[in-house]
């Protein structure tokens, strides 16, 4: 597959995040009389370090003579010249997806930048005033751990996006068949309506391929939200449970009146995707009143300002049936895992890949005596931020 753009506005964030300004870039340029000259060892260090380790000399193996040297002198280069603006983002993000393609543990990429922040260590205490040796530490290490963090982005971004499109292929490639079992099942119970012994597997085949083409139409909406950029929208929290919920009661015996909503006005407005975000509640509401004594149901949202994480909204959604086995947390949120036998297992971590988008994040926990309770972190909508985004700056939580 071809190789994927750089998300700039991703790339911002990190900056914004490890704290990296414009006055890192420039102090870094002031000492490049003492840094330039030693781009070539940096180089043959790397590369010495790469040829001592079997499982990374697939990379020189299969690159032309040289590259790994130029693209860890080139790195360096740039650091002292062009700071670390397009050109240098560009350069390690395409380092990322090459690190895929030629299957390098990702480990040893790690290992590599620590390498090289150990060496521009040295140079700056070999080589600069004592006086100026920690600004330059700092300086250096900031664009080592963006450098690092571009990387790892690009080099999980892009194995996810191969794994999609193998999925995406497979999903495909099912639903043709599993829509001519599907209507041949049908078929079947027309043509032999009073024989119980036929009619008997025909429905089973039935219903069988009508899951499979709900997973795979689960699997092409899995993909599309990992897919999408995230966009930050005003999106009310009491309209996206409305919606949710409406979608829920047309199919499932809990009458309406089992839910009990509760909002806080400071965390009523989160900020993200409307549409995703009603997907995520959808999600999770639907699980709460799957698993709710069905008997006696009782389910119920509430909504205040979190108390842990400034400019976030803590939505707690409980539910008084079977409690939440915590042992299961990892199942819980893998795809295709569930305990409803007709169930795709797809909710759950759609419901978490939305929230990852937008900085949030779903746990669940047993709840004394009866019941689960889930909590969901998302970003609260902050209207100066989107004022200024308009203004061409990038919007997003605080860090």
């Amino acid at each position: 597959m071809a190789f994927l753009p750089v998300p700039q506005d991703r790339m911002i964030q990190f900056k914004e995040l490890l704290g990296l300004t414009g006055k890192h870039e420039k102090s870094l340029g002031k000492w490049a009389d003492v840094f330039l000259p030693r781009g070539a060892e940096l180089a043959n260090r790397i590369e010495e370090f790469v040829r001592s380790r079997p499982q990374l000399r697939i990379i020189l193996e299969n690159q032309p003579l040289g590259k790994l040297n130029r693209n860890w002198s080139n790195w360096h280069t740039l650091i002292f010249t062009a700071g670390m603006g397009d050109e240098f983002m560009t350069h390690v993000w395409m380092s990322g997806q090459a690190h895929v393609i030629h299957n390098v543990d990702h480990r040893h990429v790690s290992l590599a930048y620590n390498l090289a922040r150990a060496f521009m260590h040295e140079v700056a205490i070999t080589g600069l005033p004592v006086t100026e040796q920690p600004q330059a530490i700092t300086a250096l290490d900031r664009a080592v751990d963006f450098s690092m963090l571009i990387e790892t982005d690009a080099f999980v971004t892009f194995a996810t996006q191969c794994e999609l499109e193998v999925i995406q292929g497979i999903s495909h490639q099912v639903r043709n068949p599993v829509s001519i079992i599907g209507g041949s099942a049908r078929k079947l119970l027309k043509m032999h309506q009073g024989d119980d012994a036929t009619r008997e597997i025909a429905e089973v085949i039935l219903s069988e391929a009508v899951r499979l083409e709900r997973m795979a139409k689960n699997v092409n909406a899995y993909m599309d939200i990992t897919q999408h950029q995230a966009m930050f929208h005003r999106a009310e929290l009491s309209v996206l449970i409305a919606r949710a919920t409406e979608k829920i009661l047309a199919t499932s015996p809990v009458p309406a009146s089992a839910l009990k909503v509760f909002l806080s006005p400071e965390a009523d407005v989160l900020s993200g995707d409307p549409l995703e975000l009603c997907i995520l509640f959808a999600c999770l509401l639907e699980n709460a009143f799957q698993y709710a004594d069905q008997q006696n149901p009782n389910i119920s949202v509430t909504s205040v300002p979190s108390t842990t994480k400034d400019g976030f909204a803590m939505i707690t959604i409980i539910n008084n049936g079977t409690s939440f086995d915590q042992d299961k947390m990892g199942q819980a949120f893998s795809p295709f895992h569930s305990s409803q036998p007709t169930a795709t297992g797809f909710g759950l971590p759609m419901a978490r890949v939305i929230a990852s988008k937008y900085f949030g994040n779903i746990t669940l926990a047993p709840l004394e005596g009866h019941g689960t309770r889930c909590v969901v972190t998302m970003p609260v909508y902050d209207a100066a931020k989107a004022e200024a985004a308009k203004s061409g700056q990038t919007e997003g939580p605080d860090a």
